[in-house]
């Protein structure tokens, strides 16, 4: 089973929130799938699902009182 080390799997959220060539709907994870220096992917099949997307906004909404301006 491929693994990697806490810094290496922290590369990809690190690269999404500095990255100064990032934009919004930018998806970053492992090269090679489950490990490997981080780049910018596709989104997985279930990220794409626009209602399970809006179920799981609606949810953290409810169970942490806090709503995202319109």
């Amino acid at each position: 089973m491929p693994s990697q080390g806490p810094e290496q799997g922290a590369e990809p959220l690190l690269s999404a929130a500095t990255s100064p060539t990032v934009t919004a709907g930018d998806y970053y994870g492992p090269r090679w799938g489950m490990a490997g220096p981080a780049k910018q992917v596709a989104l997985p099949r279930p990220g794409r699902n626009k209602s399970a997307a809006a179920r799981l906004w609606a949810e953290a909404e409810r169970l942490t009182g806090v709503s995202a301006p319109a």
